[in-house]
């Protein structure tokens, strides 16, 4: 027999070979360990609202539509709409005055900061006015309304800087006449905004950090206590009274990382809040997540949201590669069902505060987004919403894996590669009908949540291969 009919022969038995493994309903796909299986089985949903706090040198609408956040943290108070005290009369109106009649409030003066702002900026309060963003209160709250985004507002007396002058005098408050002008400036910001203004802002925070006093709270930790109270009488007042079909809601404590005073916050002043809300700047959330956890069981919020209300870095390093990844492997902690799951929570921050890097965000000056803006736009896609999270098992060590189901029954398999090779890593989905189309989106350091293609499905079987310190998200179309 010739070599040409020899080789002839080989390639027809090798064709066939193939026709009959693929007739007998055998994978052909190239053989890798199955290091990935999703189950049909609902463990939880995925944290419902995924956000960030603002930063004073832009706010644009395509940002956050791009990102995809839902969420927005902005942080009010005095320094911001009450630089001077409205009525110039310190003391007044009491509270009694203004539950009689609102109008006892200098509405005149709100409508003038919240529309022309000192300097043209919103963020006057924080900074160099050529650095600031140009725009007003008024166009961050009707945009966030407009694009559905929930925007959780901070309310304190003085900030960082401890401005203003004249509210030194109410930090802490002590007298009646402290009382009445903290009373009247929460009544008047909730009023603003929900009343005179139906900008459905119904999330508020009593202070920030009131734990750290670099953060401008000159009061104790009974001291806070007691403004958390006033306040939420306030805000409860406004509601009960002008939105009474409206449900409102009170974060607290606010505090540092690591911090002990939930515990007493949870103790002290329970029915005052209804969110437990912390902050948590730790490289893996987790530890914290776990220990706030164990200090809300046995209490009335055992089952009430938690939100991390900073978390991420405020020292830099949102161009870092590695802790890009490390972004997105804590976005797919807080989505995991039990102890470490986050209902809601503000990555600090989208935008830089100050064009010299006092702080810095997601998106530096010019618009340059930093690339764990597209470690977090990745996580997004997969986990926001409070979608189901469905049951997910590795064998692999290196590989961190999360399955979500949207409502149209998409599948979404999150998975963060920390090893230092490549994994060749096959996918059971065996346990789902079978999928139309998928599309693969990758995070690595070649690839900014770039989509790269799409997977082969056999039998409910597939194979990835996730590069070496990566994340991909594949989405599975549902028939």
């Amino acid at each position: 027999m010739s070599r040409l009919l020899k080789f002839v022969l080989s390639l027809f038995l090798g064709f066939w070979i193939i026709i009959v493994l693929s007739s007998a309903g055998q994978a052909v796909l190239p053989r890798v360990e199955t290091a990935i299986k999703v189950h049909n089985t609902v463990t939880g949903v995925s944290t419902r609202y995924i956000g960030a706090c603002e930063g004073n040198i832009n706010f644009d609408r395509a940002d956050i539509a791009d990102l995809g956040i839902n969420t927005y943290r902005i942080y009010g108070g005095m320094s911001r709409w009450e630089r001077e005290d409205d009525d110039g009369v310190y003391g007044l109106p009491t509270i009694a005055q203004i539950k009689t009649n609102p109008d006892v409030i200098p509405w005149e003066q709100w409508d003038a900061v919240m529309t022309n702002p000192i300097s043209r900026s919103d963020y006057a309060f924080s900074g160099d006015p050529a650095e600031l963003w140009q725009g007003n209160a008024r166009t961050i709250f009707e945009t966030l309304k407009q694009d559905n985004i929930r925007p959780v507002l901070t309310i304190r007396n003085t900030d960082p800087g401890w401005s203003p002058n004249w509210a030194l005098q109410l930090n802490p408050p002590r007298t009646e006449d402290d009382w009445n002008e903290w009373w009247e400036h929460v009544f008047a910001t909730v009023y603003w905004l929900n009343v005179r203004n139906n900008y459905q802002v119904d999330d508020f925070e009593i202070h920030n950090e009131p734990d750290n006093r670099q953060q401008g709270w000159g009061g104790n930790q009974a001291d806070y206590f007691e403004l958390v109270r006033i306040a939420t009488d306030a805000i409860a007042y406004v509601y009960r009274t002008y939105l009474p079909d409206r449900q409102f809601y009170i974060h607290a404590p606010k505090t540092v990382g690591g911090s002990r005073w939930p515990v007493d916050t949870l103790a002290s002043i329970p029915t005052y809040f209804d969110t437990v809300n912390v902050h948590n700047y730790d490289l893996d959330i987790s530890p914290y997540v776990r220990r706030v956890r164990s200090w809300m069981q046995g209490t009335i919020h055992a089952r009430s949201p938690l939100w991390l209300g900073e978390w991420g870095t405020y020292t830099g390093g949102y161009d870092d590669f590695t802790f890009s990844l490390n972004l997105l492997k804590n976005m797919i902690r807080a989505s995991q069902p039990g102890d470490t799951y986050v209902y809601g929570s503000h990555i600090f921050s989208l935008y830089d505060w100050g064009i010299s890097g006092d702080f810095e965000g997601l998106i530096g000056p010019d618009g340059k987004r930093r690339m764990s803006y597209y470690a977090m736009r990745l996580g997004i896609r997969a986990l926001q919403g409070g979608r189901q999270t469905l049951l997910a098992t590795s064998s692999n060590s290196n590989l961190m894996a999360i399955a979500t189901q949207d409502q149209e029954r998409n599948l979404y398999l999150l998975v963060v590669n920390s090893g230092s090779t490549i994994s060749r890593t096959g996918v059971d989905l065996s346990a789902f009908s079978a999928f139309t189309t998928s599309t693969i989106w990758q995070f690595s350091s070649e690839a900014m949540d770039e989509i790269r293609g799409h997977v082969t499905m056999q039998q409910g079987y597939t194979h990835l291969e996730i590069p070496a310190s990566s994340g991909l998200l594949i989405k599975f179309e549902a028939q």
